[in-house]
């Protein structure tokens, strides 16, 4: 049973991929589809970033108060919307949270 929903799902993965590629499809995504997927990244990276900031790996709860990955966070979210350079931003960010976990 295992095998046989191993190969549906390869199968269903390739004829979409494959569907798209050959040109058999229509060719362009409807406006409004565009539109939405323009949003796509921000909500990924927002659900990627803020759990990792917000959320203590020692007892996996929400910590506000002395959490140095949130001012980190502030620092690095300031210097991005400042120089607009992400090698900069990176290097603010973990610098703070360096600077931070040492003296906390």
């Amino acid at each position: 049973m295992i095998w046989l929903l191993m190969i549906a799902t390869g199968l269903f993965t390739f004829a979409t991929r494959f569907i798209m590629f050959s040109g058999l499809g229509r060719a362009s995504l409807p406006s409004w589809l565009v539109d939405a997927l323009n949003y796509v990244p921000i909500a990924v990276l927002t659900a990627i970033i803020v759990p990792a900031v917000l959320i203590d790996p020692a007892s996996t709860t929400i910590v506000i108060v002395d959490n140095p990955r949130l001012y980190a966070a502030l620092v690095a979210i300031a210097v991005a919307l400042w120089t607009r350079q992400v090698v900069l931003t990176i290097v603010a960010g973990l610098g703070m949270l360096w600077l931070l976990q040492w003296l906390l």
